[in-house]
Formats: C-alpha cells, sequence, structure tokens
C-alpha cells in the first residue's frame, strides 16, 4: 500500500508540474492567439477577418486527418516502449513519413477544389486564393503537431510547450505584426504566417534533436518492434483519424454551418466567442498533458486502482477551477466582449452556452484519453461519429430558427451530453469513476461566489465589473471551499510542492 501510495504522489506531482508549465504556455498562448485574432479581427475588418477565419478553419481540421491518426498513436507507444530507444525511433519515423504523405495530399486537394468549396459555402473569389495559399499551412503545421505530440510522448512537458505554446504563436503575432506594418493585405499576411510556421518547424527539429536522444531520420521502417507492426500500428491509428472526422462534427461544424447559413461575419463573433469558451478547459487540457502517457503506462502494467485514483483527483481538480470559470463567464460574457470590441456584443449568449457546454467536458475529466488508452479507440470513432451526425442534425435545424444561437446550443448540448457517455463507458469497461461525494464541495462554493460576483453589476458596468467581481468572487469561492475541507492529498501534494 505504502509503495502504491507513493507511486500514485509521484504521478500527481509530475502531472502537477507538466500542467504548471503547460498553464503559464497557455496562458501566453491564449493570449497570442486572441492579440492575433483582435489585430486581424480589426485591420481587416468583419468580412474579411470572416473569410480568413473561414479558411483557416479547413486547415485547422485537415490537421487533423493529415498525419492518418499517427500523431495520437505516438501518445500510445512512445511510453510502451520507454526503454527501447529502437523502437522509439521506429514510431516517430512512420508517424513522420504517414504525416507528410497524408498532409500533401490532402493540401493538394484544397488547392484543386477551392473553387468548388466556394461555390457552396462563402461565394466569394477572394476566399479561393485565400484557400489556396493557406493551404501550404497544413503540412507544416501538421509536422509541428506531431513533434508536439511526441515531446509528450517523451514525457517532455519543457519542450512541448515551448514549441507549442511559446515558438509558434510568438512567431504567428510577429508574423502578422510586421504584414500589417508594412501595409500587407489578407494575402500578404497569410504569407508571413507561412513563413512564421517554416521557421517554427525548422526550431522544432533542432530541439527534438537537442533534448532528447531519439533519431527517427534513418530508423529502419521495415525493423519494426516485435509487439506492433505497422499492421497493429495503423490498427491504432486509424480509427483515431476517422473518429476525428466525428470530433469535426461535434466539435467545428458549427462554424462552417454558420458560415453557411449565417453569413460571413457572423463566422468572426461566433469564433471569438468560442475561443473565449475554451478558457473553461484550460486545466483539464493542462493536466492531460501528462495523464495520456501516464495513464497508458498504468493501464500496461494493469495498476486499475492507481490509475482511478489518478483519473479521480485530475477530474476533481479540472472541474473546480473550471467551475469557477464557467460562473464568471456566464455573468461577465457581456462585458468581456464588449471590452474585446463592442462590435462583439451580439455573441454573448452564444459565449454563455458554449461556456456550459465546456464545463460538462471539464466535469468529467480525462475520460476520452483514459478510453484512447485503455484501447477502446473504437469505441471512440463511435461516440465522434454518432454525436457528429446529431450535432449536423441539431445544428441545421437551430441555425434556421436562431442564427448563430442555435448552433451554440446545439453544439453545447450535444458536447455535454458526448462527455456523459464517455464517462458511463469507461465506468462499465474498465469500472473506472472519477466521482466521490467531495464534489458538493465546488457546487455549493460555486453558488455563494456567483451571488457576489453579481453585485457589482448592479452599480458598475464595463471590466471595473469583471475585475471586481472576479477578485471578491475568488476570495469567497477559495473561503467556502476552505472552510468545507480540502482533500487531505491535495493538502500533501501542496505541501511538497512548496516545500520544494
Amino acid at each position: 500500500m505504502v509503495d502504491q501510495t507513493t507511486s500514485r504522489f509521484e504521478f500527481l506531482r509530475s502531472i502537477v508540474d507538466g500542467a504548471s508549465i503547460f498553464i503559464v504556455g497557455e496562458i501566453l498562448y491564449k493570449a497570442s492567439g486572441f492579440i492575433l485574432n483582435i489585430l486581424l479581427a480589426r485591420v481587416l475588418g468583419p468580412v474579411m477577418y470572416g473569410i480568413y477565419t473561414f479558411a483557416y478553419l479547413y486547415i485547422t481540421v485537415s490537421t487533423m486527418f493529415a498525419s492518418l491518426g499517427t500523431d495520437q498513436a505516438v501518445l500510445r507507444f512512445l511510453p510502451k516502449y520507454s526503454d527501447d530507444l529502437h523502437n522509439q525511433n521506429w514510431v516517430i519515423a512512420v508517424s513522420i513519413i504517414s504525416t507528410i504523405a497524408g498532409s500533401l495530399s490532402i493540401a493538394a486537394g484544397l488547392f484543386v477544389f477551392s473553387p468548388l468549396i466556394n461555390s457552396f459555402t462563402l461565394n466569394d473569389p477572394l476566399f479561393v486564393d485565400v484557400l489556396r495559399i493557406i493551404a501550404i499551412l497544413l503540412p507544416l503545421d501538421t509536422l509541428i503537431r506531431v513533434l508536439v505530440n511526441v515531446f509528450r510522448g517523451l514525457g517532455k512537458p519543457t519542450e512541448q510547450i515551448f514549441l507549442q505554446k511559446l515558438i509558434r504563436p510568438g512567431l504567428r503575432v510577429c508574423a502578422v505584426i510586421f504584414a500589417l506594418i508594412l501595409g500587407f493585405a489578407l494575402i500578404g499576411t497569410i504569407a508571413a504566417l507561412i513563413v512564421a510556421s517554416v521557421i517554427s518547424l525548422l526550431l522544432g527539429i533542432i530541439l527534438l534533436y537537442k533534448r532528447t536522444s531519439v533519431r527517427p531520420i534513418g530508423a529502419r521502417i521495415n525493423k519494426s518492434p516485435e509487439t506492433t507492426g505497422l499492421r497493429s500500428f495503423f490498427n491504432y491509428s486509424f480509427p483515431l483519424m476517422l473518429s476525428r472526422a466525428g470530433s469535426v462534427l461535434y466539435n467545428r461544424i458549427d462554424l462552417f454551418m454558420v458560415g453557411f447559413f449565417v453569413g460571413t461575419s457572423a463566422v468572426g463573433y461566433y469564433q471569438i466567442s468560442f475561443l473565449l469558451s475554451t478558457a473553461i478547459t484550460l486545466p483539464l487540457v493542462a493536466c492531460n498533458q501528462l495523464f495520456a502517457p501516464i495513464a497508458s503506462q498504468l493501464y500496461d502494467e494493469d495498476k486499475l486502482d492507481e490509475l482511478n485514483e489518478i483519473y479521480s483527483t485530475v477530474t476533481r481538480w479540472s472541474f473546480t477551477i473550471a467551475l469557477f470559470t464557467t460562473v464568471g463567464g456566464v455573468i461577465y460574457a457581456h462585458e468581456i466582449l464588449v471590452f474585446i470590441d463592442p462590435n462583439y456584443a451580439v455573441g454573448a449568449p452564444v459565449l454563455i452556452l458554449l461556456s456550459l457546454g465546456q464545463l460538462l467536458n471539464a466535469g468529467v475529466g480525462p475520460s476520452n484519453y483514459l478510453l484512447m488508452m485503455t484501447d477502446n479507440q473504437y469505441l471512440t470513432f463511435i461516440n465522434h461519429w454518432a454525436f457528429g451526425i446529431l450535432n449536423v442534425i441539431l445544428n441545421v435545424v437551430l441555425i434556421l430558427e436562431y442564427g448563430m444561437i442555435g448552433a451554440a446550443a446545439a453544439t453545447a448540448s450535444v458536447l455535454g451530453v458526448l462527455n456523459i457517455v464517455r464517462w458511463i463507458e469507461i465506468r462499465q469497461l474498465e469500472g473506472l469513476s472519477p466521482f466521490k461525494k467531495s464534489y458538493y464541495k465546488p457546487f455549493v462554493a460555486s453558488v455563494f461566489a456567483g451571488g457576489i460576483m453579481l453585485l457589482p453589476t448592479l452599480f458598475y458596468s464595463g471590466l471595473i465589473t469583471v475585475i471586481i467581481g472576479g477578485i471578491l468572487g475568488l476570495l469567497v469561492y477559495g473561503i467556502c471551499l476552505y472552510l468545507l475541507g480540502f482533500e487531505p492529498s491535495d493538502v500533501e501534494l501542496a505541501k511538497d510542492i512548496i516545500i520544494s
């Protein structure tokens, strides 16, 4: 029991350390993302910004398929071969070769079929040129995505954050600022983003060779690991790739359909609200950085009790923080959007609905990663497609009736129900569940904090309301959690972190 407790404590400590680094990087990443989008929105105007957002969405979605799922497979197989450098080189090499082939094929398809895509969507001649040029980003961004997951699979959170959250977004912001200063229009700005991605990829490759022992270039693809051949490797990666098609349907089809049914400007308004809502899952995403390889290792070693304790702790952490953030997002949605730009205030209902959907996402913790790391990739595929099709149907019905607010209602509902289903599946299939009686504490604390956060709205307006209400709400939330009692394991972990 002592050894198991010590092991669990060490795993949680590694997750906290990785999450801490990630959160710092994610704050900078989110800040750079907002700066980039605000710059583009204000300089380009609603219509041009909508065209850029719509075109870039195709690249974002395509990166999910371009690696053939191998960028997710490295998270499963690199920890498995932690003591075998040859096999790790083989896994990375297969992923890189698959990514190059897949991304170039999809980029060529976007270039050739851009007029057809335009005729069925925005029907704007500029969109064809924008999509063709922005397609150059696909191979670059997909390879960067693979490198990021390689660092994750190798347990290198610092290098991962440095590449994903600092180097790439920092260079993108600098490139756009430089392009706008020179007076470049939309096409020139995208060219600057391409240059930023090239530099990011080169720096990522240098980082891989400087900070790790892996050397995928020169690895013998025909000499596969004894327990994992090409067939077995792609048997794991392909279902994850196909499941991503479903994830696009339940997670990002709303923006496609807003552009199709509502208009180009609405795409920009909706995108800003979506970006803000993703801040709610920041704690969960941070913990997920090292949870995936740890879950894979514990599952392979048949340490399910230990895995469940870590699963429960990570879920409690993410939910406790996400609940407070959601309360603030719901109360101050209008004020936050007005601060960014008064024109975006129309998206306040969208922000509220998407925030509630993201809360349920954080509320069940890393259930999706747990399904993947416990070899339930086919169930992940079924989940994504079933709920993706449901989201398409709901989006069509609700957008025609309520516009972009209907899109947010459909996507938030599907996202929430999907995560509840994931929790039920992992409980039934693996006997794992994160929930304990202590979950009532953040609910009680959020009621009192929400009441305090409403008070400033009676006397103030604008950003000052968010600042005063946020500070008071956070104090009340923390005091309530203290009075209700922190978990002993959390207190012990906090003391260890402070001492060290």
